[in-house]
């Protein structure tokens, strides 16, 4: 197995969350990509998109969507190729000194709130799959993410450890950051 680290960990790691937003996997982002994830979110956890969890989370993605394309739709076609998608998340909110914290945690908090379906602060394990199977992460692999991202063994993610292992994610180029474990393994 080949360890990346670096610049090709980010772009293994940008690839792989592309496939997320890519929800009819035409090999293009575009809005009605980002809203339908959206939508299937709600779904999977019975929030209505009138509910403030449900507007603050199509809300955070209809503002990432409009940051996303600002920055990197070149030909202007209103989608965003793998490419695109590629050099806009590594210069515009990975590179970025403010980049994740203006435009993509936001977003990131929005969906960490809906997961704690009770209000307590914390996303346990179930919460948490639910939210993997969304993103189409492999069953092995979420229940590894979990495990690996809770760290103290307490069955449960406090809503912070979640948005840090989030912003780890998008990031760290460190192959060795828990983070990098959100969606299972990137090697």
């Amino acid at each position: 197995m080949t360890t990346l680290s670096g610049t090709d960990l980010l772009h293994h790691k940008i690839d792989l969350c592309f496939r997320h937003f890519d929800t009819d996997d035409n090999g293009a982002i575009d809005r009605e990509d980002l809203l339908t994830l959206g939508a299937h979110l709600l779904s999977r956890f019975g929030e209505p998109a009138t509910s403030p969890k449900g507007t603050a989370l199509m809300d955070g993605m209809a503002r990432f969507w409009d940051a996303l394309v600002t920055v990197a739709d070149e030909n202007g076609d209103g989608e965003l190729s793998r490419e695109e998608y590629r050099a806009c998340m590594t210069g515009a909110f990975v590179t970025s000194p403010d980049g994740f914290e203006t435009s993509f945690r936001p977003l990131a908090e929005a969906v960490v709130t809906l997961l704690d379906t009770d209000g307590d602060g914390e996303v346990d394990e179930r919460e948490f799959q639910a939210w993997q199977d969304v993103f189409r992460t492999a069953p092995e692999d979420r229940a590894a993410a979990f495990r690996k991202l809770d760290a103290d063994g307490s069955g449960r993610l406090t809503v912070d450890e979640l948005l840090a292992a989030v912003r780890e994610f998008y990031v760290s180029p460190d192959a060795d950051a828990a983070g990098n474990w959100l969606y299972g393994p990137v090697a």
